[in-house]
């Protein structure tokens, strides 16, 4: 069970005393909301210290909009953030505007933001809501953000516009 070896692995790494760059690779797993819990709980206890987050879950596809909003909300509290970097691909039909909603609204928060990756590729429910949501978000974003790479494919059509 990946969510349960997930949060035993995350309780383990609160352990160290600080942490700068955390990457955590969970793409083709059965990784759920419950997963993205302990991802939380590892990544808000590192929240004062992380400068440079990647978080895959890419072909993931039990993670829903309630996963995101966990995510999204201890994102909001890495202030030092400099790098960050969130794959959902292929997340297909559990990811709605709601869920990238979440995500970008605590863009905002990140004032050191240098790079930003987000990738929502095939995430069938999407339409130009999402589109919107992030647009928004990255002009609120108050850093001196200078790399951006954003990946909103659609192949279901259900938004007119992308990049």
């Amino acid at each position: 069970d990946v969510n349960g070896g997930c949060k035993t692995v995350m309780e383990s790494l609160t352990r160290l005393p600080s942490l700068l760059h955390l990457t955590l690779d969970f793409g083709d797993t059965q990784i759920n909301d419950e997963g993205c819990k302990g991802v939380g709980q590892l990544v808000n206890h590192f929240s004062t210290t992380l400068t440079n987050l990647h978080l895959n879950f890419t072909h993931t596809t039990k993670i829903t909009d309630g996963g995101l909003h966990i995510l999204g909300d201890v994102i909001r509290k890495c202030s030092n953030l400099t790098h960050l970097t969130l794959d959902f691909e292929r997340n297909y039909e559990n990811i709605s505007d709601t869920g990238v909603g979440e995500i970008t609204r605590g863009l905002s928060s990140l004032s050191q933001l240098i790079l930003l990756h987000l990738n929502f590729d095939v995430c069938d429910l999407l339409t130009d809501r999402s589109v919107e949501n992030i647009v928004n978000g990255i002009q609120q974003c108050r850093s001196t953000l200078t790399q951006l790479s954003l990946f909103l494919y659609n192949p279901v059509g259900k938004y007119n516009g992308g990049f």
